[in-house]
């Protein structure tokens, strides 16, 4: 089935309506390169482009998304905030659990975020979150506040063949509820979970986020490998701090934070 922009705002109006939410733009293409991209060139806040297909998406680090044809989701939201937000450096964890609890939606159980932007079931990875900010030159009519782009690509229909050049242990939604996903409803419950959380972003409650975030974190109390600047440790994740950087206890003891790592489960996941 072919994703349908009147079938997603059929399903939109009547979730978001409901929550006195904001009804985003929807652009619907059948091949982009990169919603990302096209959004940083033509949309504005509150826009939503999503793709059949990409020709040039990528995810964290740079590495290139695979794209198969009207099987998966690839979206890509415009998020502006009026003023900086204080917890900005828990948007993309924000985005993850807003992810995981849409999935749950779905019907989806035994999965979780892994840190910090990739969606796993069982130790396979379900989908990826990549955020770029926009230059405040490029936004002149919100020159104090911060305009975002929110790239999350998921796999939901795509088979086993076509997913052969995945470089990682990867799964697909439909795989895992055996059955074929209407994409159309999944990205109206998504979008739903997005911009509920967002719009509420400025009124974080810090000890409620950690604690949600310690129910859907992948690497809680696991053994894991941290890899940074040619340099790798050993350890086991205590969880979250305040400014969203993993924590991980050394085979010495200490606790080390760490905003950017690259985190791999010992047993060989991640």
């Amino acid at each position: 089935m072919i994703l349908d922009k009147k079938e997603i705002n059929q399903y939109l109006r009547r979730s978001l309506s409901t929550h006195s939410l904001i009804i985003p733009r929807l652009y619907l293409f059948d091949c982009l390169d990169s919603t990302n991209l096209w959004l940083k060139q033509n949309g504005v806040c509150g826009d939503v482009c999503i793709a059949e297909q990409q020709t040039a998406g990528r995810g964290r680090r740079g590495k290139r998304w695979l794209s198969p044809n009207a099987e998966n989701i690839y979206l890509s939201l415009k998020w502006c905030f009026e003023q900086m937000p204080v917890h900005l450096s828990l948007v993309s964890l924000t985005v993850g659990l807003s992810i995981v609890k849409a999935l749950q939606k779905m019907g989806l159980s035994g999965h979780g975020v892994k840190w910090p932007n990739d969606i796993y079931w069982q130790g396979l990875k379900m989908g990826g979150i990549l955020i770029e900010s926009v230059s405040s030159s490029v936004e002149p009519y919100n020159p104090s506040g911060l305009s975002l782009i929110i790239g999350i690509g998921l796999n939901i229909n795509m088979s086993a063949s076509e997913g052969e050049q995945i470089d990682q242990p990867w799964v697909s939604l439909s795989k895992v509820l055996g059955k074929r996903i209407n994409r159309n409803q999944l990205l109206a419950v998504l979008l739903e979970h997005l911009i509920n959380d967002l719009q509420h972003f400025n009124r974080l409650d810090l000890e409620q986020f950690q604690r949600e975030w310690q129910q859907w974190d992948v690497l809680y109390e696991e053994q894991v490998r941290v890899l940074q600047q040619h340099q790798e440790l050993s350890g086991v994740v205590r969880g979250l701090d305040a400014h969203g950087r993993i924590i991980i206890e050394l085979i010495s003891g200490q606790l080390t934070h760490y905003s950017s790592a690259e985190i791999r489960l010992k047993k060989g996941g991640g």
